[in-house]
């Protein structure tokens, strides 16, 4: 009997594979650069049983993150950086690597950079403010197709219950697209991820009357 799983990851890679013109996110097998981020941000973070995993992959950014939620409401956010690197280098050392060297392989590369790893619990109430505007956004199983004539930022996102998941690779430009709405999200949780990581201020004591 095939699982949901098998039948959604078929579906979404039919779908994603038509949506950009210059490359094939459903394959990558065949995008040397997707198997490069594969290699430096693993997805597989834990061994620990999950309620929930969510993995963003940002477009302008070299810096991927995870979520994790555990049994019990514990929670921690993984971010990644490349040392010595700034944002948007690491497409442009890909692009001269095998500029250099058509024959190069994703290992070969990855070899070449040194990834750091932080690991930040979150506080599970604050995480969950932060995903209630996620459940309001509505994809379309059908995304457009898009036709990029310039260099354009891919944005990747994962969501892992456990039993099901999806995986979404999605192009620029920005419209006002329902997958667009979910890029959208994912940079204004980039953005609130300080306060997200702030310990819970302790409240004052009162003073005696």
């Amino acid at each position: 009997m095939i699982s949901r799983r098998a039948v959604a990851c078929v579906l979404f890679s039919c779908i994603l594979s038509a949506t950009t013109a210059i490359a094939q996110p459903g394959d990558r097998r065949l995008d040397i650069k997707a198997r490069v981020l594969d290699l430096l941000f693993p997805l597989d973070v834990t061994r620990e049983p999950y309620f929930m995993k969510l993995a963003l992959r940002f477009g302008d950014s070299d810096t991927p993150l995870v979520v994790i939620v555990y049994p019990g409401g514990r929670s921690e956010v993984i971010r990644y950086s490349l040392e010595g690197m700034n944002d948007g280098e690491l497409p442009q050392l890909i692009s001269k690597m095998a500029a250099q060297n058509p024959d190069i392989t994703d290992r070969e590369i990855a070899a070449h950079l040194k990834v750091n790893v932080t690991r930040s619990p979150v506080e599970y109430e604050a995480l969950d403010r932060a995903l209630k505007s996620l459940k309001s956004v509505r994809i379309s199983p059908i995304l457009r197709s898009v036709v990029a004539v310039d260099e354009c930022s891919q944005y990747e996102y994962w969501y892992d219950a456990g039993q099901e998941s999806v995986h979404y690779t999605l192009t620029c430009p920005f419209k006002n697209d329902s997958e667009d709405q979910l890029v959208k999200w994912m940079i204004r949780f980039r953005a609130s991820l300080p306060s997200l990581l702030e310990p819970p201020s302790t409240p004052r004591p009162s003073k005696p009357e």
